[in-house]
């Protein structure tokens, strides 16, 4: 039986440490090694022949921006995210910049099996739950998803809600603080928000802010 490699990109041991005890327990799965950051990742896909990469999304010099870094330094690669959040925008973010699939680290073990199988078989696998979630908030909300704010709209709200000041995330972005109120406006009638609480307690929900 030919074995599905895995590589494990994870900060935690303990967490490494479950699921090379996953994979020795599944008989079609193989962990041939283990990352610990986003740097370490990106040589070892360089070298190693990798079915399928686990990615955490939270470990140093990791995040939502390492997954484009994997696929242009490994074209057609399989990422399956194993990651603590469990918005669902989040998980479509991942999806939409390349990752293969996505599953929450509470997830049943048979899910994570199934999802590292269909990956690994050139499917994609979103939680089920998550997929509902997405569903269901395109469907019945009012307000728009994460997804329609552009990159520049996205990095402000992100500032924002990590109680950056105007003038501050104005000189990060290299613009001026009108320009920053601009964007911030804009993205606010686009999410339906019409308060600086409410803008807060929206990115918070999705999981937003810098740490």
């Amino acid at each position: 039986m030919k074995k599905i490699r895995l590589w494990i990109a994870d900060d935690h041991a303990v967490v490494r440490n479950g699921l090379c005890k996953i994979a020795n327990a599944t008989p079609d799965l193989r962990v041939i090694g283990e990352s610990q950051d986003g740097t370490e990742t990106l040589k070892a896909i360089q070298r190693k022949d990798i079915d399928v990469l686990l990615l955490d999304l939270s470990m140093p010099a990791g995040g939502i921006d390492l997954i484009p870094l994997l696929l242009n330094e490994r074209p057609g690669l399989r990422i399956l995210v194993l990651s603590m959040h469990t918005e669902p925008q989040i998980a479509a973010r991942t999806i939409k910049v390349g990752a293969s699939g996505y599953i929450t680290k509470d997830a049943e073990v048979v899910l994570l099996i199934s999802a590292v199988r269909e990956v690994a078989g050139g499917g994609h696998f979103l939680e089920p739950r998550l997929a509902d979630a997405l569903l269901f908030e395109h469907v019945g909300s009012n307000k728009p998803l994460l997804s329609s704010l552009t990159s520049r709209e996205r990095e402000i709200l992100e500032r924002f809600a990590s109680a950056e000041s105007l003038t501050s995330i104005a000189a990060s972005l290299g613009c001026s603080a009108k320009t920053v109120s601009v964007h911030k406006s804009r993205l606010m009638r686009k999410l339906n928000i019409k308060s600086n609480a409410e803008l807060f307690q929206y990115a918070m929900r999705h999981g937003l802010g810098r740490t």
